[in-house]
This record gives structure tokens, sequence and C-alpha cells, in this order.
């Protein structure tokens, strides 16, 4: 466990329930026995009406720095958000990409014709529709 300095800021990302919070040891008890020394923090809550609780039994991470919890929620929420990117992507790639391709087979693009046929209009050209029908299309000039 680390040590901490009596008065000194904590900040804690709980891992219970979500957010952050401050807390400021107010107390540290050092425990000599047989098995070797205890150190003990006691914090209090930066909120009205707090009471003096054991740093061990919070649960989450604890910073020294408010700049480095905030970098921490920011890589926490970053993988959060790609973690449901990729779940949605998945989705997409699962249930619409063979849509897609589905809706292309089923209406092809019309096919253009050069060769003349009877009775063609200047300008224009056969189209054949999905139909199988032919109709004269005057299409632009960038395209002929």
């Amino acid at each position: 466990m680390s040590q901490y300095e009596v008065g000194a800021v904590l900040w804690i990302i709980h891992t219970d329930r979500p957010g952050l919070m401050a807390y400021r040891v107010v107390e540290e008890i050092t425990k000599k026995t047989l098995e070797g020394e205890q150190i003990q923090y006691l914090v209090q809550a930066a909120t009205p009406k707090s009471k003096t609780v054991q740093l061990e039994t919070i649960k989450g991470q604890v910073f020294e720095d408010s700049e480095e919890a905030k970098q921490k929620m920011i890589e926490n929420a970053t993988k959060a958000i790609d973690g449901m990117v990729r779940k949605i992507q998945h989705g997409v790639d699962q249930f619409f990409s063979n849509k897609e391709s589905e809706v292309i087979k089923q209406s092809p693009s019309p096919k253009i014709q050069s060769s003349s046929k009877s009775e063609l209009k200047p300008g224009y050209q056969w189209v054949e529709m999905e139909d199988g029908n032919r109709v004269q299309v005057k299409l632009p000039e960038s395209l002929s």
C-alpha cells in the first residue's frame, strides 16, 4: 500500500459505483505487532457531514493528483466508447452488408447499348431496362 501524508487529498475513481470522489487523509495509524508494522489511513470525503472511513474499505483506484484521475477516466470512457462502436459495427457488418449487396443484385444498373438500332434519334442511345424493355435515352455529352 502506498504511503500518504496527513492532510493530503486523494482522488478515488470508485469501482463499486460510477464516479470520482476526493478524500482528505485525516489520520494515519501505525500498528506494530509481532507480524510486522501495519499502516492504516482514515479519510474523509469532500462532502458535507461525511464520516471518517478507513481508506482500505473504499473500492476504487486511488490517485494523488486530480489530473491523473481525469486522464484515467478519459481512458476508461474511450475504451467503453470504442467497445460500443465495435459492437455496433459488428451488427452493421452482420445485418446490413449482406442486404446491401442483395439490393444491388436485385436492381442492376441499366445496360447502355452503343450500337445503332432502327429509328434512333440523334444524341440518343438505347438503354435496356431491368424488365427487358428498351428505351431511348438522351445522355449528357460528357457520357457520350
